[in-house]
C-alpha cells in the first residue's frame, strides 16, 4: 500500500534537535567543564541551530541555567530552544532542582521536559505524579519518550503496546512523542512501517525517533523517520552519544542539503557544524575518528593516480590527494607531474627506470611507516591509558561509597 506521507526530496522539518550535550555528555567518561559545554553550545548557535537538549535525569541543570541567562542577555537568538530530559526513576531529584528556579518562571514555561521510562512503576502512576508536579511549578510543554526491544521487529502487537503508552501520555497533555530505539536494532523497513502507521494514527502529535547506531543505521533509521512523515529530527555532533553513538547531526544536515529538505526556522552553516563536530571531539576528550562521513578531519582524502576512481568519475569534490604503496604505478608518476610540473613532462624516461624509482620510494615509505606505527602505538597506549587509568568504573562507585560510610 502506498504511504502518503513518504517523501524522499524537496520538504520541510519543522524541527532539527541536537543532543550533543545531553547523550554525548553521557558518553563521555571524565567530567567536562561547564565552559566547555558552553562553548560547544555557542559553537552550534552560531552555525544555525536552535533547539537542543541541554541535560538529562539527576545533574543539576548548569547548561540550562547559564543557556537561560544568555537569552534573557539577549547574547542567544530569541527562537532558541532548550529541552531537560527527566528520567522516572529519579524524577524527584530533578525536580528539586528545578523547583529552586521558581522566580524564573519564565524560563520553566518555555522549557521542554522530556520524560523517559514512562513505564515506571506504572501501578504507583509515576508519571502522572511526576507531570503534575512539574506543571505545579509552571512547565508547559512536555514530550515523552516510547521505549521498546525492537531486535525482534515490529508488529502490530507491539505496535498496539507503544500506542497504548502514546495515548497515555498523550492524555496527561503531552504533545511531542518520542520514539527511542535505546538499542539501535531497527532496521529501515521497520522504520518506515512503524512511522508512517504512528503518522496516520495521531495526525495531532509530533513525532521524532531516537535512534542509536548500534547497528551502523542510525542515519538510515533517522532519514526514514521524516521521509516517512516524523515532523522533528534528532541527532548530535559526530553521533557522539552512548555504545556507538546516535545519529550525527551533521550527516543529517548535509544529506538533507543534498535533497533539498529545510531543517527548523533559521538557515543552518554546514561548514561550522561541520568545526563544532571537529572541536566537541576534542573538548569531550574522544579519539578523533578522522575518517568519519561529512565532519572528519581527513575524510576527504583520496588516493591519488590509478587508484583515483572519484577523480576518474570527475565528482570535482574538493580533497586532498595522497599516494601509497598500492597506488605506485609509472601512470601514477605521470598523473602527479601533470599536476604539479608540467613543464618536466616531456622527457621520455623508460619504464624501466620509473619502476626502479618506484621501488625505491617504497622502500622509503615503508622506513617512514615504521616510524609512524612506532608513534601510533605510543599515542594510542596513552588514549587507552587516559580512559582506563582515569574512569570510574561501577566497583570504584561501590568502594568509594563503602569506604565514606
Amino acid at each position: 500500500m502506498h504511504n502518503p506521507h513518504e517523501r524522499t526530496v524537496n520538504f520541510h522539518v519543522p524541527y532539527l534537535v541536537d543532543e550533543t550535550l545531553r547523550e554525548g555528555i553521557e558518553r563521555t567518561a571524565l567530567p567536562i567543564k561547564l565552559e566547555a559545554k558552553i562553548t560547544l553550545l555557542k559553537q552550534m548557535i552560531d552555525a544555525g541551530l536552535r533547539d537542543f537538549i541541554v541535560g538529562c535525569g539527576p545533574e543539576k541543570p548548569d547548561v540550562w541555567h547559564r543557556a537561560n541567562q544568555e537569552c534573557d542577555s539577549k547574547n542567544f537568538p530569541g527562537n532558541t530552544k532548550l529541552s531537560f530530559i527527566i528520567l522516572l526513576n529519579c524524577w524527584e531529584t530533578a525536580f528539586n532542582h528545578f523547583s529552586e528556579y521558581k522566580n524564573h518562571k519564565n524560563w520553566i514555561e518555555k522549557t521542554t521536559f522530556s520524560f523517559g521510562m514512562i513505564t515506571y512503576k506504572e501501578k504507583d502512576k509515576t508519571f502522572e505524579k511526576a507531570i503534575t508536579a512539574f506543571k505545579n511549578i509552571g512547565a508547559t510543554h512536555f514530550k515523552a519518550s516510547i521505549l521498546n526491544n525492537f531486535r525482534n521487529g515490529i508488529s502490530e502487537k507491539s505496535l498496539t503496546t507503544m500506542c497504548d503508552q502514546i495515548d497515555h501520555a498523550a492524555s496527561l497533555g503531552v504533545k511531542i512523542i518520542r520514539i527511542n530505539d535505546s538499542l539501535g536494532a531497527l532496521q529501515p523497513h521497520h522504520t518506515q512501517w512503524l512511522c508512517s502507521r504512528l503518522v496516520s494514527k495521531y495526525p495531532e502529535l509530533v513525532f521524532c525517533l531516537h535512534a542509536h547506531n548500534d547497528n551502523g543505521l542510525a542515519l538510515a533509521n533517522a532519514m526514514q523517520s521524516i521521509q516517512s512523515g516524523f515532523q522533528m529530527v534528532e541527532g548530535s555532533l559526530a553521533g557522539l552519544g552512548n555504545r556507538s553513538g546516535i545519529t550525527p547531526i551533521e550527516q543529517i544536515i548535509n544529506l538533507c542539503k543534498k535533497n533539498n529538505i529545510t531543517l527548523g526556522d533559521d538557515p543552518i552553516d554546514l561548514d561550522k557544524i561541520i568545526i563544532a563536530a571537529r572541536n566537541c571531539e576534542q573538548l569531550l576528550l574522544h579519539i578523533p575518528n578522522v575518517y568519519r562521513p561529512v565532519s572528519g578531519l581527513f575524510e576527504t582524502d583520496s588516493n591519488f593516480g590509478v587508484l583515483n576512481i572519484p577523480d576518474f568519475l570527475n565528482t570535482n569534490n574538493p580533497k586532498r590527494h595522497f599516494v601509497n604503496d598500492a597506488g605506485l604505478h609509472p601512470e601514477t608518476i605521470k598523473q602527479a607531474l601533470i599536476k604539479h610540473y608540467p613543464e618536466k613532462t616531456n622527457g621520455t624516461n623508460s619504464q624501466e627506470l620509473e619502476w626502479q624509482i618506484i621501488n625505491q620510494l617504497r622502500r622509503e615509505m615503508e622506513s617512514s611507516a615504521n616510524d609512524a606505527k612506532t608513534s601510533y602505538q605510543s599515542i594510542l597506549n596513552e588514549f587507552l591509558t587516559l580512559y582506563k587509568n582515569k574512569v570510574f568504573t561501577s566497583k570504584q562507585l561501590a568502594q568509594f561509597y563503602i569506604e565514606h560510610t
